[in-house]
């Protein structure tokens, strides 16, 4: 059985990585400040900061494949201290990418939509990075990092919503959907456009990905490119809520705490091409993400239940 080496692991898309390669290879995940259970994994803590420890805990596990999912989130946190996220994102990337190539392991790395100036919509895997702000400059430096490493790598630029492992964690569409459980309005941009995938579909093309070896850069987003406002009513009808609570506003720095992108859509036609696993669109993506719910995902992945 292959090892599996996924840094993040307290993290929306590390913990469900980590849980759901558990059953295919030996998995160990790291975190750094907030430790945490996953059935059928190893944890480790690790700091990517410190080379002296990511090389000693990479090497005591010498992984076939290592996910790199860990980053500084919220965003606007880079923004206070573009210093550590130069740390994280870039030299920690070059701590990590050193280590792999050591050990001969082929090196996921998690990148984001947020890289480009959402110009235009529909950006490709050639187009060049024109960040906005601290988080997608130094995720595109990691990049590079990565790029010039000589490793066996994919480099996957995302966008991704689902359940988190931590109750105290929120992706975007918990957000909106603890809001309006509470009966309270949710303020979504009606003229900013992205286009999320559910991690558990992500995962698996990520899984594919390592059983294929494909190579480069690659897209894997949804297929459909809709306004948050657009995303938040759907979020509201999949799982019976009352979507008028759902308010449009203007997208505007203070609504992330940093300046975004207006388009963040990525071009999956490569991705589509190459992956047997089926990309979704908007609705597809969020009724799975439903199903998760009712069929006991989410309480078996944090091993206790959640009201939605």
């Amino acid at each position: 059985m292959d090892r599996l080496f996924v840094t993040g692991g307290s993290g929306l898309l590390g913990s469900n990585i980590a849980y759901l390669g558990s059953t295919r290879f030996e998995t160990q995940f790291s975190y750094s400040a907030h430790p945490v259970t996953i059935q059928k994994c190893r944890s480790v803590k690790m700091d990517l900061r410190e080379p002296g420890e990511v090389r000693r805990v990479i090497e005591d596990f010498r992984p076939h494949v290592v996910v790199h999912t860990a980053a500084l989130l919220p965003a606007k946190l880079c923004e206070e201290d573009p210093g550590l996220a130069q740390a994280v994102h870039v030299d920690g990337v070059k701590y990590l990418t050193e280590t792999c190539k050591q050990v001969g392991a082929m090196l996921i790395h998690i990148s984001t939509d947020w890289i480009f100036d959402g110009q235009k919509e529909y950006y490709n895997e050639d187009d060049p990075p024109k960040p906005l702000n601290e988080y997608g400059k130094s995720k595109s430096e990691g990049e590079r990092v990565v790029q010039e490493s000589g490793l066996n790598y994919c480099i996957i630029r995302t966008s991704l919503y689902g359940w988190n492992l931590r109750a105290d964690k929120f992706c975007y569409p918990e957000m909106v959907l603890d809001r309006l459980e509470k009966r309270e309005d949710f303020l979504a941009p009606d003229d900013q456009f992205f286009a999320p995938i559910l991690v558990n579909i992500l995962a698996e093309a990520i899984f594919e990905i390592y059983a294929k070896r494909i190579l480069g850069i690659l897209n894997v987003t949804g297929t459909e490119a809709v306004t948050r406002y657009h995303f938040c009513r759907t979020v509201a009808e999949v799982f019976g809520l009352n979507k008028e609570l759902i308010k449009s506003v203007s997208i505007s720095p203070d609504y992330f705490g940093v300046p975004i992108p207006k388009h963040q859509s990525l071009d999956v036609t490569k991705a589509k091409g190459l992956l047997d696993t089926k990309l979704p669109n908007i609705c597809e993506g969020l009724s799975k993400m439903k199903y998760l719910c009712d069929s006991g995902y989410v309480s078996r992945l944090r091993g206790k239940e959640r009201s939605f």
